[in-house]
């Protein structure tokens, strides 16, 4: 195989592995935008049963 097939070659797998790359990201970053979801809701919860036992402690 010649220099240039074979560097054609490789760039195509690199452009292959960059769009798998994409994909992977933008999973990750909806399951970061989930995760801080959850994490809000639970604060909101822990801060709610924080204040109704200020609230029965006054």
């Amino acid at each position: 195989m010649e220099i240039i097939a074979q560097l054609e070659e490789r760039f195509d797998k690199m452009l292959v592995k960059i769009k798998q790359l994409e994909e992977e990201n933008a999973f990750l970053l909806e399951e970061i935008d989930q995760e801080k979801l959850r994490k809000d809701e639970v604060r909101n919860r822990i801060e709610n049963l924080l204040n109704k036992v200020e609230g029965n402690l006054e």
